[in-house]
């Protein structure tokens, strides 16, 4: 890609759409550095996941998990809804607004794809869930608001409201399928998931990376083709640790904010986590900097595809490998258009 160019605009508004085991989290704590900036992690994860609108395929392991009765369970989780979820994201889009500060959402983009979409790009059995229902209250609108017609040239894939789909930054966050994939198995397994569950098929592309990045390019295009000519900005998680102050000089550019204020520092949390919590974000809530891994220029998928059958066993890894290879099209194609 190009050097940015320089915003002259305030975006006010970033939506960070993430992907499991991307650097997404790192990537967050450098905005939460940020003292211009109100964040929000994952305001539908759970109800993906945990809540009423979960399907109890997905339930089942994470009920095991939790130490928990299904009956206690269900109560905890009762009232994690998708509305819940977009009610309290307007209401901070609100708060930031009123307070002059930037808002930042982060969540994981099939976490919010309409069911027909996941169900009829996945290549197993998978039982297509109920579109969740949602109401848009406009919690983040001042005043009467009236409403604007908004076309997209492709339909807008995700559940959320069009007018906020439309109104957000876009950020897609990537990182090569060799990393991301075994890393999600390994986390996945404290709650006994496994590379043959349908949640791994569903974590184990990058393709919903790229449709909500030809969405976002083909509206800019009709509406903007210059001014927006690079959104969405696309972070590839293994540079933004390679070289995080470039990345972020990069992003603050484009965005219009002051890189000068983002620490590349900060305290451990001394926050308990629970097991399936410490399992994700265990490494970046004990850090207190920047950690530096393999990427892709000092490894190999056959010297990866080695270790995993170490660590696992043989169909395990050939599991891995043949997604990773299937995946290869989308993520080296987004590849192009990282910052």
């Amino acid at each position: 890609m190009s050097a940015p160019t320089a915003s002259s605009q305030a975006h006010t508004r970033i939506f960070l759409y993430s992907h499991p085991r991307t650097r997404s989290n790192l990537f967050m704590k450098l905005m939460e550095t940020h003292p211009e900036v109100i964040n929000k992690h994952y305001p539908f994860m759970f109800a993906f996941l945990d809540g009423p609108d979960a399907s109890e395929e997905t339930r089942v392991n994470r009920v095991k998990a939790s130490g928990l009765t299904k009956e206690e369970y269900n109560k905890k989780y009762k009232d994690v809804t998708y509305q819940t979820g977009l009610d309290d994201m307007e209401k901070l889009f609100a708060k930031a607004s009123a307070e002059g500060k930037i808002c930042v959402i982060k969540e994981h983009t099939y976490y919010m794809l309409e069911p027909k979409l996941i169900k009829a790009n996945i290549s197993c059995p998978h039982h297509e869930m109920p579109r969740p229902a949602m109401v848009d209250n406009k919690f983040d609108v001042v005043g009467s608001g009236k409403d604007v017609d908004i076309n997209f040239p492709i339909p807008n894939p995700s559940l959320l409201p069009d007018r906020i789909v439309a109104s957000v930054s876009p950020v897609i966050i990537i990182r090569h399928p060799m990393f991301t994939f075994p890393s999600y198995v390994r986390a996945s397994s404290i709650f006994g998931a496994t590379v043959f569950d349908t949640e791994f098929m569903i974590m184990a592309t990058c393709r919903w990376q790229r449709m909500v990045y030809d969405f976002y390019r083909a509206y800019y295009n009709n509406i903007d083709p210059e001014g927006k000519k690079d959104w969405p900005v696309v972070i590839d998680g293994d540079k933004l640790v390679q070289d995080t102050q470039g990345q972020m000089k990069k992003f603050c550019a484009l965005t219009g904010m002051d890189e000068s204020l983002v620490r590349y520092s900060w305290d451990a949390s001394n926050v308990k986590l629970d097991k399936i919590l410490h399992a994700f974000i265990g490494t970046i809530a004990e850090s207190t900097c920047v950690i530096r891994g393999l990427d892709a220029s000092n490894t190999t998928l056959e010297e990866e595809v080695k270790k995993w059958t170490e660590e696992w066993d043989e169909n395990v890894a050939q599991k891995i490998k043949m997604e990773v290879e299937s995946s290869m099209e989308d993520y080296e194609h987004l590849l192009k258009f990282s910052i």
